[in-house]
């Protein structure tokens, strides 16, 4: 499914939601979310945490570095 056809179900759901029970609310929630994350992709929530803060911290050592071999300002460049 493309965003496009994605939208058009997505607006049909949010204007018809004026009308839905509490239960067909959270319904209407779970159908869009297996129309845009079919099964077997990766969920957002599924992410986990503990690689990127492995990543950040790797980055900040490297900046850290940089930082500490750096010999002044070498230039400003104002446009």
């Amino acid at each position: 499914m493309n965003r496009k056809e994605y939208d058009l179900v997505f607006q049909a759901l949010k204007n018809y939601r004026l009308y839905m029970t509490k239960e067909q609310e959270v319904l209407s929630e779970k159908i869009l979310d297996e129309l845009f994350y079919p099964e077997g992709d990766l969920l957002f929530d599924e992410l986990s945490t503990d690689d990127s803060d492995d990543v950040f911290d790797e980055m900040v050592a490297d900046a850290e570095e940089a930082l500490a071999n750096e010999s002044g300002i070498k230039s400003l460049n104002f446009r």
